[in-house]
């Protein structure tokens, strides 16, 4: 896990990720909106293990000149359409990879979501008991955090890793979480975007390329880092992407020394010149979209290209909870964030994850203190209903809920890490479970979840 007093804000290290999985290739015309780790937040466990090196940063020397672009500027296209493919003839996803963790040691699972959801535990051991998958671009990707590693899989000899692209910057070989990958969107078949929570940069990479060759540079996030953001390491803390149209949309939480005292924001880039984007040319300096909340947790882009975003504030492992959480819409056209939509205080608990099964249906992780075995979750909610009509129903209540994603035929999966009943669970959109037990994943509990050509 993590390595440093870990914020308290971020979200259980366990919600990782939440972000909703859109996939598809690298075409203008059809462009990705990826999962996300969603997008993962941290917290402390005693099962994470020590977190004294997660503001260990590296060197800046893969630094890119700090060049911005202004809104006016961004030759975005028209419609900012998010890509709802799956990934078209050259890239058919049809199963699905979950990894898993106790975190001391990790391992997968690999099945199929269609015709009927199934899964079967690999006897392969993981080489880092913190990882996640991430489908983008046609490419399979396994985020190594402890390691400071992004593995490219061998689709065709899953979880076997085909290249291995080294991220750790510092002098301490040895110490974990220097750069701690949190999420990876592919641009190109030769490159690749990778947000990495212990440094103030976007790694940009070639994931056709193995080891040190494949480093091209990086995107400087200092100047969208907020002000009051002062602790050493630098980092705003960026944790998901999201594309729409010709912008990338990166997820900032914005954490001061582990706390979510400041608003979050989101870092938008041209993935064609690999500059920050100007949010708001009237002010000076290079401006971020500036959010409602704080602790950004999920975010998602729609096939429709909605830009929904899930803020967890506070999160409290005590009574009584501070409910200061929300979802929002940001408008990717105008740069400008709408306002709640929904609160933590209608949800009844602090959000701890999202995907969204239409343009205006959400599903919602809302987890609740004390921890009880009905203490997670997953409501859905209306984001174009009328005030105080939002809140539909409850799919589930579960223990403990580590990620939900939707698969390409549209239903959405649930990794379940409730003691003794952990496995993943299936629900198709209309909120019925495909699966009467949880799909096993052995003898350890799901962390992350890919769809898979």
């Amino acid at each position: 896990m993590g390595a440093s007093p870990l914020k308290f804000s971020r979200s259980l290290r366990w919600l990782s990720p939440v972000v909703a999985l859109v996939v598809g290739c690298f075409d203008d015309a059809a462009l990705k909106a990826p999962t996300s780790d969603l997008g993962a937040v941290d917290v402390p466990s005693a099962a994470d293990g020590g977190d004294a090196a997660i503001d260990a940063r590296g060197d800046a020397s893969l630094d890119a000149a700090d060049a911005t672009v202004d809104v006016g500027d961004d030759l975005g296209d028209a419609t900012l359409d998010a890509d709802a493919s799956d990934g078209g003839p050259a890239c058919a996803l049809d199963r699905v990879l979950v990894t898993t963790t106790n975190f001391m040691s990790g391992g997968y699972a690999l099945g199929r979501f269609s015709p009927t959801p199934s899964l079967v535990p690999s006897t392969v051991d993981a080489p880092d008991q913190d990882h996640v998958p991430v489908q983008s671009g046609c490419v399979v990707y396994n985020l190594q955090r402890a390691n400071d590693v992004l593995a490219v899989l061998d689709p065709m000899n899953l979880p076997t890793v085909a290249r291995r692209i080294p991220l750790r910057m510092g002098s301490d070989a040895s110490a974990p979480y220097q750069s701690n990958p949190y999420d990876v969107l592919t641009v190109s078949p030769s490159k690749a975007y990778v947000a990495q929570y212990a440094v103030p940069r976007v790694a940009i990479v070639d994931p056709s390329r193995d080891g040190a060759a494949a480093l091209l540079g990086s995107i400087d996030l200092a100047p969208v880092r907020a002000m009051a953001d002062m602790d050493p390491s630098g980092s705003p803390e960026p944790i998901a992407f999201a594309r729409v149209g010709r912008r990338v949309f990166l997820g900032l939480q914005n954490l001061n020394s582990f706390a979510p005292s400041i608003n979050s924001a989101l870092a938008v880039i041209d993935p064609e010149r690999d500059v920050l984007i100007d949010a708001d040319p009237a002010t000076d300096g290079t401006s971020p979209v500036q959010l409602t909340g704080r602790n950004l947790l999920a975010m998602e882009a729609t096939r429709g290209g909605r830009l929904v975003v899930a803020e967890a504030g506070v999160i409290t492992t005590t009574t009584p909870q501070r409910l200061d959480g929300l979802v929002e819409l940001v408008d990717p056209a105008t740069l400008r964030a709408s306002g709640a939509l929904v609160t933590e205080m209608e949800l009844g608990g602090d959000i701890g994850g999202m995907v969204m099964v239409d343009e205006s249906r959400a599903w919602v992780v809302v987890t609740q203190v004390p921890a009880s075995s009905s203490s997670s979750r997953v409501v859905e909610v209306n984001l174009d209903a009328a005030a105080g009509a939002r809140i539909i129903r409850t799919i589930m209540s579960t223990g403990s809920i580590a990620a939900l994603a939707r698969d390409p035929s549209g239903n959405v999966w649930v990794l379940d890490r409730t003691m003794g009943a952990a496995g993943a669970r299936v629900f198709n959109p209309m909120g019925m479970e495909l699966t009467s037990t949880p799909l096993s994943t052995g003898s350890l509990p799901p962390f992350g979840i890919a769809f898979v050509p």
